[in-house]
């Protein structure tokens, strides 16, 4: 009897201490991309002129990069999260050199940045040589191995950042348990087009990846997911204890500007697919479906031919701040990215 009666008191004792390690491990995130991994702190040039003078050319290299790490991770079959990785140590690299570089740096540092993503947090490994074909031979081996020494040293070996996709299947273990596994799928699906479409964005290189990443919640929850899915006192009920435990708060200014520069992105996004800025990424996936053989045709590519994308100014084929995904082929399109996404494991949205 006694056994029994203790049962729900030590449920309730795993479910508290369950919230109280989730809850430091979202503080401690948040703490290492404010200090460790903040972008501002990598930046060393302080004439603002001399930013503005490289900033275009700078985010031309960045975009053209971004897309092509995608395509690269796809036609590997590798996480894509791992871009987001990729990415997060070129910006710091190059922030570190001033935010100046030309293609051949550009090409160089997002080869060694890709390389050491993957080596850091891909199961699948690629070998050195493989990375070195995707240079079309201008760059060895050697150069690439040269070019890790020196991010490792600039970066000070700070190569595990937070992600946007690493805070919101933390934060979404906050919905109420009457939410079920469908709808947080769903949730969680559809912020994470919206955290890959922020990847290719230099708008949010400045921006806390838990802010994007809330911001990204937020904007899903308010169009995507109806009341019937998640009731209004389930929202506040959210809301509440995000604000609570971690400080989350919707009417924030830096969540605000996020939220609004997610929105214009998908909606140039749905341009670029659809002629359509009013459908949602729900309802493009619904009309996607019976299209998406064509996405497939990436995996038949060689590594060279994805290395030679690299150069063409058609780098539109993933997701992206261009938001192509009517792309012939491209695994970025709205039902490509369901249906490879669906393989992931359902341990990264159950609640607490």
């Amino acid at each position: 009897m006694n056994t029994l009666l203790s049962r729900p008191r030590k449920n309730k004792d795993t479910k508290d201490m369950k919230l109280l390690l989730l809850i430091d491990t979202i503080l401690s995130m948040r703490k290492q991309e404010q200090t460790n991994y903040a972008f501002r702190h990598y930046l060393r040039t302080t004439s603002s002129s001399t930013i503005t003078e490289h900033t275009r050319e700078l985010y031309e290299w960045r975009e053209k990069i971004c897309h092509w790490t995608y395509n690269v991770i796809d036609h590997f079959d590798l996480q894509r999260e791992t871009v987001a990785i990729s990415i997060d140590l070129f910006d710091r690299v190059i922030a570190v050199r001033g935010n100046k570089c030309d293609g051949d740096m550009a090409l160089l540092v997002s080869l060694t940045t890709l390389y050491i993503a993957i080596k850091l947090h891909e199961k699948k490994k690629i070998k050195l040589c493989t990375l070195t074909q995707l240079s079309r031979g201008q760059f060895g081996p050697r150069d690439i191995e040269q070019m890790e020494m020196d991010i490792l040293r600039d970066l000070t070996w700070f190569v595990h950042p937070p992600t946007v996709l690493e805070f919101i299947e933390y934060l979404l273990k906050f919905l109420p348990q009457e939410v079920n596994m469908t709808t947080r799928y769903d949730v969680f699906e559809y912020s994470r087009y919206l955290a890959e479409l922020s990847v290719c964005d230099p708008f949010f290189i400045e921006h806390d990846a838990s802010n994007i990443a809330f911001a990204a919640i937020l904007n899903v929850l308010e169009c995507d997911i109806g009341y019937d899915c998640i009731s209004h006192k389930s929202r506040e009920r959210f809301f509440r204890d995000l604000d609570t435990h971690l400080h989350f708060q919707r009417g924030k200014p830096s969540v605000r500007l996020a939220r609004d520069r997610l929105q214009i992105m998908l909606n140039a996004s749905s341009v670029g697919a659809t002629n359509n800025e009013n459908e949602s990424p729900i309802a493009y996936k619904k009309r996607d479906e019976n299209t998406r053989s064509s996405a497939d045709s990436v995996d038949s590519r060689s590594s060279k031919g994805v290395a030679s994308r690299f150069r063409s100014d058609s780098m539109d084929s993933s997701v992206g701040s261009k938001g192509s995904r009517s792309s012939k082929g491209s695994k970025g399109s709205m039902g490509r990215f369901f249906k490879t996404q669906r393989n992931r494991s359902g341990s990264s949205i159950t609640p607490y």
